[in-house]
């Protein structure tokens, strides 16, 4: 009986359905509560109008990470006053109204308005004890009526609940109901005495100090100027937090580098994205100090690093790590895997490193070994990504590069709902623009708008992570203007690019002959197709599988000795073969290009690989072909620095797996055409050469040479003054002019990836690099002949001029090349030249240089920005679809999205209407009917430190992401606009955008080789092949994406014999990494700061 009638549980009956009832009969109530709740004052406050209401509150608050509040258990002694102890609890009720969701509904509200209501007519007082208390006790005092009919004062509740929805009704709590008078007067007396004692918070007496405290600085019913509004999320977007316990550039390395503000900024945006997201990726523009950024950063952080690296920068960075003091290992790009090996070795438990990876854009390749042993090295820890073209080719090789730190499904931004759907989206998106641009289904106009719509998308996901400044936005940006006029350091912007020509005299149609027979144009094979007579070079050599028998029993034999022998498929091998066959012709053009003697070199050796496997198949009757398990892109070819074809050609396809060949039998081979045709390409290459160079095979003629030593001379005399730099693709164009040049007194030095040397890098040091003191300058030459092996990590800036000989495949290495000798520590001249030296229309057809020049630079430039002219004077996408004919292309300076914004901010500092901004609470909401693209319910949000900005329409309550460049737009107004209160459609729109503000969207599809190597984990599991922890975690990190392509297919080529390879390849420290990892994603604090109803 005692149990039913006297304790309350939540279970039967809700506490806050005994007080309701327990209301009526009262005057008064006396709360005690460790904290007052208005989730829980919301449940009574219909019952509490007419009511004189005291409340005791006895613990101090905390706000919970997620938009919640939580008690502080703190029984020490602290010495407050009564004035602090009332300005800390108006503080904690401001920042609870402004900072949760305790208030931000229409029921909340109604129910705080009551509340204010109470206190300014005194039937409402708040008191904080002076001391934490824990109790809770509720006393009900009733109406004189009803002690006469009851002879009882009131009653008393005790027990456990706090005055809160969870306390009242929405958990099993333990409280009793007590009707005898002498307990109610217990209570009471008990009661009076704290309440004697506590600090006066809210009543009659201190009105005007609540409403100057509180109730001016919470949100409600308060209209702000919309361009307060705007300015309060500019502020809120670029503030810095200032960190007096950084250490800087100047204080690290006792001056030997200054401090500048742009790299100041850069280090602790750096800092606070590899604390929110474990990783960042400095992409500054060349020039800018990337490593010193980096260095700074290694050093705050007071990690053990690790740095991987190109090998011609691997002194460098041990210079930079005894600068900068800080506890580094230092290996080459090509050593990843010990580094991965002395990282196992050396690490402690819970143990995080900071992993430095230069040049980062070389990895975006997820698809080979060096890439998943990469991923093995950073999961789990810190990781600083180092690049000056993050986007190098495609969508795919940005988000491999972030998928270094970010596990897709799981990842840390919150700039998008899912990173690996929202990338695969973008990634179509692209292979659509391009297949377009191939098949000219659409026009200039349509690709140049949907590349920016893509660009913008990928900058909006990234920008947490990304740190990009051009030399345009230090000039345009106020602090960094005036930091930069204040040391004396100006920015130079390269002047146009000037493009050189060479006449090719009466060797004209020599050229165009010999270019009609490597690689003639569509145009001509379909004129041509009835002609025996036409003959040009097949590439045969390189792709055997394209003269495949038609016996269909030989060829499953064939398949299954190809699975058995590579493990990969002969589809796979046929695709492959064939892609290899057209970049070689390619490759023979581009190298004609470059120079006389790098395409007689290459003549020789394809004439010499040709004779070769014709022996090999005499002596055999088998071809060989080389061993490729884990193929990479034939892009790959163009992308390497390699500036040795054989190396290039021999490493680019061999490297990611192990050396050796495999041999087709002949008998699968149609055996006579094959022979046939590469006895053709044979004679064909061998009477170009003779037609070229002769039975002696010397070069008889070289125009481009004659006239660019015209032009060295020229140059030299002007301006004596200004150093050279000379770049070429190829070490053989390199050695060519070396060669020619070297007798010419023009103070020639040459260097190539052969020519590395501690010697050699010395001597360009001391005759180049205006960084080097005065003491140890020298002037022994003028001229660097150089290939790209010198574009990355030195600098040049004793030059003032770049030559680029031949023009790269890949653009992007003329934006290394001229950062050489654009530095921003350390001016030189006031202008820089770049003179280009561009392919014929014929050869620009075959190799495509300006259609993906086009298409690439175009994306770098829309993406993030762009330092530098690169090739030509005017860069417009109207070159996008053109192949045959020379369009002018450049790469110009241009201001990062954010500068305008940037500068706004900067223009209205310490101004009254930032004041006014500044004073805004987070939540403030207001409407406008300025005429902006798109209406509905704007809202911005914090996760951590980062920005989240989210739509909701009043017909389609489900919130869209929309990027930092497009909220800005939308929440932009004019001075002069006026607030408007929001519409009645507010609410609900307001409360669903808000509920999914930072949601993630749980990403259903996968790759097809994804969901098989799904499958195989799952049925080993079943069958239970190996430990069954080991394959549950495994296919956990599988569910969100963890695993890099290349560890995907690796999974899909095992068979269960080979079942125990497994956790050798894939570790379960690494799967243990890597989920701690995605356990981690959801901390960070969120903030609602802001919204806007655009009518």
């Amino acid at each position: 009986m005692f149990m039913s009638q006297n304790l309350i549980t939540n279970q039967d009956k809700f506490l806050s359905e005994v007080i309701n009832n327990i209301l009526p009969g009262c005057d008064k109530a006396y709360f005690l509560v460790g904290y007052f709740y208005f989730s829980g004052f919301q449940e009574i406050y219909e019952q509490l109008r007419d009511k004189h209401l005291r409340i005791l509150v006895g613990l101090d608050i905390e706000r919970s990470l997620a938009n919640g509040i939580r008690e502080i258990d703190d029984y020490s002694q602290k010495t407050k006053t009564r004035v602090q102890t009332r300005d800390e609890y108006y503080q904690g009720l401001v920042d609870i109204f402004n900072n949760t969701d305790f208030f931000d509904s229409e029921r909340q509200i109604e129910a705080f308005k009551l509340f204010c209501d109470k206190i300014s007519n005194g039937t409402l007082e708040i008191r904080k004890t002076q001391d934490p208390n824990h109790a809770k006790l509720y006393l009900f005092e009733y109406k004189p009526e009803n002690q006469s009919i009851t002879q009882q004062p009131g009653q008393m509740i005790t027990g456990s609940s706090n005055l809160s929805v969870a306390g009242l009704k929405g958990r099993i709590e333990l409280n009793t109901i007590l009707h005898d008078p002498i307990y109610y007067n217990e209570g009471k007396e008990l009661y009076d005495g704290l309440w004697d004692t506590a600090v006066p918070v809210a009543d009659l007496d201190h009105l005007p100090e609540f409403i100057e405290k509180v109730i001016r600085n919470i949100w409600m019913e308060k209209l702000y100027s919309p361009y307060a509004m705007f300015i309060r999320v500019l502020q809120e977007y670029f503030s810095q937090p200032d960190d007096k316990n950084l250490l800087k550039p100047s204080d690290i390395t006792d001056g030997t580098y200054t401090d500048l503000k742009y790299q100041i900024d850069a280090v602790q945006m750096a800092m606070k994205a590899i604390e929110n997201h474990d990783g960042v990726i400095i992409a500054d523009v060349v020039g800018l100090g990337k490593s010193i950024i980096a260095s700074t950063v290694a050093r705050n952080l007071h990690l053990r690093t690790i740095i991987v690296s190109p090998p011609h920068l691997k002194q460098q960075w041990e210079e930079y790590r005894d600068q900068f003091g800080f506890t580094a290992s230092i290996f080459s790009s090509g050593k990843i895997e010990s580094a991965l090996d002395h990282y196992r070795m050396i690490v402690r438990n819970n143990e995080q490193f900071l992993i430095i990876v230069d040049e980062a854009h070389k990895y975006k390749n997820e698809e080979i070994r060096d890439y998943s042993i990469l991923h093995d090295l950073c999961m789990g820890n810190k990781v600083m990504l180092l690049t000056a073209t993050p986007f190098n080719n495609r969508p795919n090789d940005i988000f491999s590069m972030l998928k270094l730190f970010q596990i897709p499904s799981k990842s840390t931004l919150k700039t998008v709902d899912n990173l690996g759907a929202a990338f695969r989206e973008l990634i179509k998106n692209y292979e659509d623009i391009a297949d377009a641009q191939r098949k000219k289904t659409m026009s200039e106009d349509e690709i140049k708008t949907e590349s920016q719509r893509i660009a913008k998308q990928i900058r909006s996901i990234i920008s947490p992570l990304v740190i990009r400044r051009s030399r345009l936005d230090l000039d345009e940006i106020p602090a960094y203007k005036a930091d930069l006029k204040a040391q004396n350091i100006k920015t130079v912007i390269p002047e146009d690019p000037v493009s050189l020509t060479y006449n090719l005299g009466k060797e004209k149609d020599l050229y165009l002959r010999t270019l009609s027979k490597i690689s003639p144009t569509a145009e001509e094979k379909l004129e041509h197709q009835n002609d025996e007579n036409f003959i040009y070079y097949k590439s045969v050599r390189y792709k055997p599988s394209s003269y495949l028998t038609e016996d269909s029993d030989l060829l499953d034999e064939l398949k299954r000795e190809l699975e058995k022998k590579t493990g990969i498929s002969l589809t796979l091998l046929l695709g492959r073969q064939a892609s290899v066959s057209d970049f070689m012709r390619k490759m023979l053009v581009r190298r004609f290009e470059s120079s006389v003697a790098a395409f007689k070199q290459s003549l020789n050796s394809m004439i010499l690989s040709s004779e070769s496997i014709l022996r090999w198949i005499e002596k055999r009757d088998k071809i060989p072909v080389y061993k490729k398990g884990s193929l990479p892109d034939v892009e790959e070819f163009y992308e390497t620095t390699d500036d040795d074809l054989g190396r290039e050609i021999e490493e680019a396809f061999e490297k990611y797996t192990d050396r050796g060949f495999f041999e087709i039998d002949m008998k699968y081979i149609r055996r006579d055409e094959y022979l046939a045709d590469m006895h053709a390409d044979l004679s064909l290459l061998q009477a170009i050469r003779e037609e070229w160079f002769g039975k002696d095979q010397k070069i008889r003629f070289d125009h481009k040479l004659t006239e660019f030593k015209a032009q060295l001379r020229f140059l030299r005399q002007s301006d004596p003054k200004r150093k050279i730099v000379v770049f070429t693709e190829f070490a053989d164009t390199a050695n060519y002019l070396g060669d020619a040049l070297k007798d010419d007194n023009l103070g020639i030095f040459k260097y190539t990836s052969g020519d590395s040397s501690v010697t050699s890098k010395k001597t360009i040091r001391e005759n180049f690099d205006a960084g080097l003191k005065k003491d140890f300058q020298k002037d022994d030459y003028q001229i660097l002949i150089a290939t790209d092996a010198i574009s990355e990590g030195y600098n040049l800036h004793r030059a003032g001029t770049i030559f680029n000989y031949d023009i790269p495949y890949n653009p992007t290495r003329v934006i290394q090349r001229i950062g050489r000798i654009n530095r921003i520590n350390k001016k030189m001249f006031d202008k820089l030249y770049i003179y280009n030296y561009f392919p014929t229309d014929i050869g620009e057809q075959e190799t495509r240089t300006k259609q993906i020049s086009t298409l690439k630079m175009a994306m770098i430039h829309a993406i993030m920005g762009e330092d530098t002219k690169a090739l030509t004077s005017d860069e417009q996408l109207n070159a996008f679809f053109k192949e045959r004919y020379r369009k002018e292309l450049a790469s110009s300076e241009e201001l990062s999205w954010d500068t305008k914004y940037r500068r706004i901010l900067d223009s209205v500092k310490n101004t009254d209407i930032h004041l006014e901004a500044l004073d805004i609470p987070h939540r403030a909401r207001i409407g406008s009917n300025a005429e902006k693209p798109i209406q509905g319910v704007l809202l911005c949000g914090k996760k951590g430190n980062d920005f989240v900005f989210k739509l909701g329409q009043h017909d389609d309550i489900n919130p869209i992401s929309i990027s930092a460049e497009d909220a800005f737009g939308l929440f932009e107004a004019d001075e002069s606009e006026k607030p408007l209160a929001v519409s009645n459609q507010f609410e609900p729109v307001y409360q669903a955008v808000k509920a999914r503000l930072f949601k993630d969207i749980v990403d259903t599809e996968a790759e097809r080789s994804r969901r098989e190597a799904f499958s195989i984990i799952k049925a080993w599991m079943k069958n239970k092949i190996l430990s069954s922890d080991y394959l549950e975690d495994l296919l956990l990190l599988m569910r969100n994406d963890g695993l890099t392509g290349e560890e995907v297919r690796f999974i899909n080529k095992l068979s269960i014999k080979d079942a125990d390879k497994l956790p050798k390849k894939i570790t379960p420290d690494y799967i243990k990494r890597c989920i701690i990892k995605m356990n981690a994603v959801d901390e960070g604090e969120e903030t609602l700061i802001l919204a806007e109803e655009i009518k």
